[in-house]
């Protein structure tokens, strides 16, 4: 089976099983399954042999994809881009009397604050 390019958004759901290439970040297929019931291990075809390692003597170890939902594969190899939100970027001189008040309190809230008063100022 051919490997599909990266804009395969539209073609999967979330709850679909999917194989995915780690090293090129793309959806190989729908995971098969076997007589048993069980997912079946899909094996990543060998690199071609170069001229350089003809001589050496390698060691033979068969790789195969990992597979998993479409929504969680997604996220942990970032198939469609998507990069992680940038933490906010806070000093010590202003997170610390906030640590010291507050032991947990959301970067979100704070965020929804700022925009409500820039919102009133305008």
């Amino acid at each position: 089976m051919s490997q599909m390019p990266l804009s395969t958004a539209g073609k999967y759901k979330d709850d679909d099983l999917v194989y995915v290439d780690p090293e090129t970040r793309t959806v190989v297929g729908i995971v098969e399954w076997g007589k048993n019931g069980r997912p079946l291990s899909k094996a990543i075809p060998p690199a071609p042999v170069t001229a350089d390692v003809k001589g050496k003597k390698r060691s033979f170890h068969r790789k195969y994809y990992p597979w998993g939902t479409y929504r969680s594969m997604r996220k942990i190899y970032k198939l469609e881009g998507k990069m992680k939100e940038a933490e906010p970027n806070k000093q010590l001189e202003e997170v610390l009397p906030k640590a010291l008040n507050q032991a947990f309190w959301s970067w979100e809230e704070q965020k929804k604050a700022i925009v409500v008063v820039e919102n009133k100022k305008e």
